[in-house]
């Protein structure tokens, strides 16, 4: 196979994928985010590092690179990757408390900051959380 660049005798290319290949960048500093804007088709942040008060600047960022590029930026995915803990009681921190709390807190971030998919990292119990996860929370949120 005879490149612009490099040559590999015997190189047969398989066939073309049969979907669209994505890229997503989880990306937080500015420049990053501006390339996310520009050229990517999803951000995929971590609650760990991108806190809710942070989110709104970055979005900015990206719908703003997006924007220069004459792309629409509503076309660029937005998952947030959360952890936590879902527990019967007292709320112990942003998402460590009962279903109630982890529903309003995702709707707030689906609606107040602009995702529109989540990822959840289960802190503890991942078999529990994850069942409780999907038969408590998610429906309340799609709902």
């Amino acid at each position: 196979m005879t490149g612009e660049h490099y040559s590999i005798r015997g190189l047969h290319p398989g066939p073309p994928p049969a979907h669209p290949i994505e890229i997503w960048l989880g990306v937080g500093k500015p420049r990053a985010l501006a390339l996310t804007g520009r050229v990517a088709d999803g951000w995929v942040p971590s609650l760990s590092w991108a806190k809710p008060d942070l989110v709104p600047q970055m979005m900015s960022r990206i719908d703003e690179a997006a924007a220069a590029a004459e792309r629409n930026p509503s076309e660029i995915r937005r998952i947030f990757n959360v952890s936590g803990k879902i527990a019967d009681g007292a709320t112990n921190g942003l998402l460590n408390g009962p279903p109630e709390l982890w529903i309003g807190t995702l709707r707030n971030f689906a609606f107040d900051l602009g995702f529109d998919t989540f990822v959840f990292w289960p802190d503890d119990e991942p078999l529990v959380q994850l069942q409780r996860f999907a038969e408590e929370v998610v429906p309340a949120v799609r709902g």
